[in-house]
């Protein structure tokens, strides 16, 4: 029977899948009798190799009670770890078990090239980046549990849950309950089970600084503090970054993207020629006005001022804005304007 790996960042996202192939794995068949699992991050580095032990001769066992079995192992990225056992038994598995391997971390390569070898089914579970295969990946969550969105709807919760996407296994459950399959959801369907915005990259920030947006920074701001992904100081380093590398460019004569790229310590282009773009639309004078005011903010937050850290961090960004543009006369969107 074929091996199954299922790799992701996020350990909620695992689960889902996992807990949704061990659905279709063990269909109507006796789930205490067909399943086993183990998860190696739960044992000590000592017993370990005791637990992989297992997990081999569960899936090396034929069941007494079904005709075939799913023997899992989770967390097989933790380390130290010796993945011969397993390496072994893929090189000949039991033709009666279904093996799930899964990971948050990287692989021992022994074991991730005998999965490949013996052409383990892979799921990734990381949502991408791009905003348009992010799209496809959130529609497809919907699909597969037979249910219809209409756009704006699938754009609010993309917007609204933000890096937190780990969310929408929940999410998509809760509508599924509410709703049923038959329902085409739009945006008053969904907006009620939200909930608190999830957080968002650090470029969402910088980027609504880059062009004058004050309201927009100030909504990222609060979602990536309120959200407990970012303390007030990783959020001042993650600016200090950004401007100081348009320091070092306007001071480095560089013109070329090759030239920014290496200055700017990037392999992208894309991100190249936006600081180039960028370095030339503030100007040095703006540039070394941004650098000044992180460092009155640095000391605000060590109690320069006694106000609240968010306070702090909320001036800075409006005094930042009004370097990137003339300010931001845009109307607030759905999504940033909620409290």
């Amino acid at each position: 029977m074929p091996s199954y790996l299922i790799t992701g960042d996020d350990e909620r996202l695992v689960s889902a899948k996992l807990s949704e192939l061990i659905d279709d794995l063990v269909g109507e068949g006796d789930r205490s009798a067909m399943l086993e699992s183990h998860d190696l991050a739960e044992a000590q580095a000592d017993d370990r190799d005791a637990r992989v032990r297992a997990a081999v001769n569960a899936a090396e066992t034929q069941s007494l009670f079904a005709e075939s079995r799913v023997v899992v192992v989770r967390n097989a990225h933790v380390t130290p770890l010796d993945a011969a056992l397993l390496v072994a038994y893929l090189a000949a598995p039991s033709p009666s078990t279904h093996l799930v391997v899964t990971a948050t971390g990287r692989l021992p390569k022994a074991l991730a090239d005998a999965l490949k070898k013996d052409g383990a089914t892979t799921y990734e579970t990381a949502a991408p980046q791009r905003r348009r295969e992010l799209v496809d990946w959130y529609k497809a969550h919907f699909t597969e549990a037979g249910m219809k969105i209409d756009a704006v709807a699938l754009e609010e919760i993309i917007d609204w849950l933000g890096q937190d996407s780990a969310r929408l296994p929940g999410l998509v459950e809760v509508l599924r309950s509410t709703y049923g399959d038959k329902h085409r959801l739009g945006l008053d369907d969904v907006e009620p089970f939200l909930g608190q915005a999830g957080s968002v990259q650090p470029w969402d920030l910088t980027d609504a600084l880059d062009a004058g947006d004050a309201p927009r920074s100030l909504s990222m701001l609060r979602r990536m503090v309120r959200s407990g992904e970012y303390h007030p100081f990783q959020i001042l380093s993650i600016l200090h970054n950004h401007y100081a590398k348009l320091l070092r460019l306007d001071g480095s004569g560089a013109s070329a993207v090759p030239e920014v790229m290496s200055v700017i310590s990037s392999r992208s282009e894309f991100q190249a020629r936006k600081y180039l773009e960028l370095s030339r639309r503030i100007g040095a004078r703006r540039t070394v006005e941004a650098i000044g005011l992180l460092a009155r903010a640095d000391r605000d937050l060590r109690g320069g001022k006694g106000l609240d850290e968010e306070i702090v961090l909320e001036i800075l960004l409006a005094r930042l804005s009004r370097l990137g543009g003339s300010g931001s006369t845009r109307p607030k969107s759905r999504t940033t304007s909620r409290r």
